[in-house]
């Protein structure tokens, strides 16, 4: 048994270095890879003519065959990539999956536009100040270099429909947009959209995006007489913002020295606890903060006591078994008395132990939260303080719906975007029903 997990290991292992030698080689030929959930796999984009894909890992010194498992990722296929020498001390044979995640290729029959393909950045627009017109030329002038005649005339003619007063324009069916690509067009390509309609519905004379990632919070600021008002684009009904971007919002947009100060506010600890510790040991001192079973449960079959867990503490007891399958029976009653449910046979036969118990913490923290009246109250008034406008751009099968409202009009609750991505916990912003 001992011989057996030690190859499980081995072989995990060998995974990650030809994960590694592949990953340095596709960015040499400046491939972007990226990361997704489903276990240990690499993702990146290639054409998906079957010659092409042959020819280009067997420069590689790989093979390419079908994946014999269910495709890992829910919008692209999965192959395994398998080494045919050893290579930098990686054993030949040695197999690990890759996801071709080309938007051109995925299971769905064809993708549009991948993830982010169609944001500000990427069409130029960040840390530019633009009128509606010169919104138009740019984009429409990248449109052209980086589609087809027929795709970019898709994109331009969408900026086109979008300059108007009403709150709903029609999709003209022609377009032959599916419900993929409405939804990046929604996500991504709606900040452009809903600058180019708020100048018209909201009287902005002008529109700045910020560079990328400097405002997590703001999408781009309408300009009119000289003042920015900060917008925030969302997709459809709502979406999650983090605790921090709230926080810098108000410093920054505070109405009155006076509006900022959240002393009084019952969810100032919820907010120290978030901002103070990492995404890890945030879920746990959130859970001590509340009182919940599960910390209580947790210090009981750990033995460590409540004021010592931590990320640390919690890091070395996983160590101390032999077996995950040994760790998991030992989590069992914390897991019951979460009542978050067991993790997937996938979680607990991967390779990151603390994510058996981070995880549900962190699934069940925010819907704690959520239940207790008093924090959320507090939460939505500190969160209206901020003097920023949330723009929706809804894009269905037939129509593109914006619609505009400032903070005071809308509500707001703790979300989390789980434990792969390595966020913390965050807010959902929601219409005010």
């Amino acid at each position: 048994m001992m011989r057996f997990k030690m190859f499980i290991s081995e072989s995990v292992n060998n995974q990650r270095l030809l994960k590694r030698y592949i990953e340095t080689e596709i960015k040499k030929k400046g491939i972007k890879t990226s990361s997704g959930r489903g276990g240990l796999h690499t993702r990146f984009p290639l054409d998906d003519d079957p010659k092409k894909l042959q020819t280009f890992f067997s420069k590689l010194g790989v093979s390419l065959t079908d994946y014999d498992k269910d495709s890992i990722s829910g919008k692209f296929h999965t192959y395994n990539l398998t080494i045919n020498k050893s290579i930098n001390g990686i054993p030949k044979g040695t197999t690990i999956p890759w996801v071709n995640n080309n938007s051109k290729s995925s299971i769905s029959g064809g993708q549009m536009f991948s993830n982010k393909e169609l944001t500000p950045d990427a069409f130029g627009l960040a840390g530019k100040t633009l009128t509606q017109k010169q919104i138009m030329t740019v984009v429409s002038k990248q449109a052209k270099k980086k589609y087809d005649a027929v795709t970019s005339a898709k994109l331009i003619t969408l900026l086109k429909q979008s300059q108007t007063r009403k709150n709903v324009i029609q999709i003209d069916p022609a377009l032959g947009l599916k419900s993929s690509d409405l939804t990046t067009l929604s996500a991504d390509y709606g900040e452009i959209m809903a600058a180019i309609w708020a100048m018209s519905s909201l009287r902005f004379k002008s529109a700045y995006f910020p560079t990328a990632s400097n405002e997590p919070l703001i999408d781009f600021y309408g300009i009119r007489l000289g003042v920015q008002y900060p917008i925030s684009v969302k997709s459809g009904g709502g979406g999650k913002v983090t605790v921090q971007n709230i926080i810098n919002a108000i410093e920054k947009r505070a109405k009155t020295a006076s509006s900022s100060d959240l002393s009084d506010e019952k969810s100032l600890v919820i907010f120290k606890t978030v901002n103070n510790n990492s995404m890890k040991d945030g879920m746990i001192e959130l859970h001590k903060v509340m009182k919940t079973p599960a910390i209580k449960e947790l210090s009981k079959v750990t033995g460590i006591s409540i004021q010592n867990l931590s990320a640390a503490s919690l890091g070395e007891w996983t160590k101390s078994f032999e077996s995950n399958e040994k760790l998991a029976k030992a989590l069992g009653p914390f897991w019951k008395t979460n009542q978050h449910g067991t993790p997937t046979e996938r979680i607990i036969n991967g390779n990151d132990r603390m994510r058996l118990i981070i995880s549900p913490l962190g699934e069940s923290i925010w819907k704690i939260l959520n239940s207790n009246a008093e924090i959320k109250t507090s939460l939505t008034n500190v969160a209206r303080q901020v003097t920023l406008i949330q723009t929706n751009v809804d894009v269905k099968n037939n129509s593109i719906t914006f619609q505009s409202n400032f903070f005071k009009q809308v509500e707001f609750e703790f979300g989390w975007a789980g434990y792969a991505g390595g966020n913390k916990l965050g807010f959902k912003m929601s219409l005010k029903k």
